[in-house]
């Protein structure tokens, strides 16, 4: 099992765009099935509950049931703010776990 501290966040990359200007580029790469399977993942593993994601993010829980069963296609900056908001998750789980032995 991959370890809470290794999964994936938001990707940026850093370059220099047509008009030779230095740019940065966020979340070009970020998927709803990859998003999808870390929220899963801590659905599965911490109990999180998929309206406590989505108020997190500040959408309804039938919005990020629409984004994840692929009935809506989200912009950019939503899948952004999922990822954000799991990698937040994520930590909170770890912290929490930290002192339950095993």
């Amino acid at each position: 099992m991959q370890d809470v501290a290794t999964l994936s966040s938001t990707d940026v990359e850093v370059g220099i765009n047509r008009a030779n200007e230095d740019m940065i580029w966020i979340g070009d790469n970020l998927s709803v099935a990859t998003l999808f399977k870390r929220y899963a993942r801590l659905r599965e593993e911490f109990g999180l509950q998929a309206i406590r994601l989505a108020f997190s993010i500040g959408i309804s829980e039938s919005s990020l049931s629409r984004i994840f069963n692929k009935h809506n296609k989200p912009n950019r900056s939503t899948l952004i703010a999922l990822d954000v908001a799991l990698n937040e998750w994520e930590k909170l789980f770890s912290v929490d776990s930290e002192g339950v032995d095993e």
